[in-house]
């Protein structure tokens, strides 16, 4: 194929042609001596599709040797050296640091720790082409996987829904109050009149709290109608950036000859991976309140998610295929990069693992 002298393309002008051309993008020498970033190697791997011979060997290499997107990320360990300057440059802009209460109004807190991985960390990234068919999530600008904001809200409400709302679906009252408490927390419920929606599993759950939760919606929001009830919630999540990627095979085995069939490649955050959990509250729902009345509510709404974190961080997991055991964290962290601060109430406080924050907050809610 001759290559237009003129084309600004990228992927155009840098395209795999060879399997020697996908040893040179592996090792960043011949024509892509000047392609320095990575992720831009990477991401030109996928333009070995358009030959069919060597679309395999630009994912893995071959048995006894590795190339492609195997060796940039598992083997030669050149993503996890890229990832490492990404990182610096987040945490320089202020991106990956600690957040900032001054702002805040009284009674809000964040609640910060490091977690390191105990099992891998899968997701699905929405990139539209890739050399492999699972790429693990990364932010689109610096290449570092992650969990958005989004999937921390969704894992952590799911898990609070499972230990909280599930046990009391047989007393109504109990489950009106949970689930009303838990949309001031999370914000609207997802699938009004739709079917196959978290508001209809709810609903189904307990069916004798449904007219209860809805009159509650409306009187606390003013409006003739549940439905018309759109609000955010009290928590402010916060992505967690990783400081490892790698591969990781299933290999499905044909039933009758027991042999594998077609290996199917995914990115994962490996377990050992490192990153820092990071929410924010703020109790604006309880503005008004009577101070000591105030700090009973924040002290509550404190102590249930931090239930629910722990349980989804040691126990239900917040990875695809959870229930696989993926993504689970270690009960252990360094101390003194923890933080809980509640502004107006308490200074900040350390602790080292679930036990030691949850005698935290014991102690915190025993103060006059």
């Amino acid at each position: 194929m001759t290559k237009n002298k003129w084309s600004y393309d990228f992927y155009e002008s840098f395209q795999v042609e060879s399997k020697e051309d996908i040893n040179s993008l592996t090792t960043g020498s011949g024509k892509y001596t000047e392609i320095r970033d990575v992720l831009s190697r990477i991401m030109l791997l996928m333009t070995a599709f358009k030959t069919e011979d060597f679309k395999d060997y630009a994912k893995v290499g071959e048995r006894n040797y590795s190339a492609g997107l195997k060796a940039l990320i598992h083997s030669n360990g050149n993503y996890n050296d890229y990832l490492q300057c990404r990182l610096s440059e987040l945490n320089f802009l202020g991106i990956n640091s600690p957040v900032d209460l001054s702002s805040l109004p009284k009674g809000s807190w964040v609640l910060e720790f490091p977690i390191t991985l105990t099992k891998p960390f899968i997701s699905k990234d929405d990139i539209p082409f890739y050399i492999i068919e699972n790429p693990v999530r990364k932010d689109r600008v610096f290449g570092v996987p992650f969990v958005s904001a989004m999937a921390w809200k969704g894992n952590l409400r799911w898990t609070m829904m499972k230990i909280f709302l599930e046990p009391a679906a047989n007393n109504p009252d109990k489950f009106v109050q949970i689930r009303f408490r838990h949309t001031l927390l999370f914000g609207t419920e997802k699938g009004w009149g739709e079917t196959k929606s978290w508001t209809e599993y709810l609903d189904n759950l307990c069916p004798d709290a449904k007219e209860q939760y809805e009159n509650m919606l409306k009187e606390k929001f003013n409006r003739e109608n549940a439905k018309d009830v759109h609000m955010q919630g009290m928590l402010y999540f916060y992505p967690t950036f990783w400081d490892k990627i790698d591969m990781l095979v299933i290999n499905p085995h044909d039933r009758r000859t027991k042999t594998g069939k077609n290996p199917i490649y995914f990115e994962v955050v490996p377990a050992d991976a490192k990153g820092v959990f990071r929410l924010v509250y703020n109790p604006f729902y309880w503005f008004g309140l009577p101070e000591n009345e105030l700090k009973k509510k924040v002290i509550k709404d404190l102590k249930d998610v931090i239930t629910g974190v722990r349980e989804m961080m040691l126990t239900y997991g917040f990875s695809a295929k959870k229930s696989s055991g993926f993504g689970v964290v270690k009960d252990g962290w360094d101390k003194d990069e923890s933080r809980l601060e509640i502004r107006g109430f308490y200074n900040i406080q350390r602790f080292g693992n679930f036990v030691e924050l949850e005698e935290v907050v014991k102690n915190l809610e025993g103060e006059k």
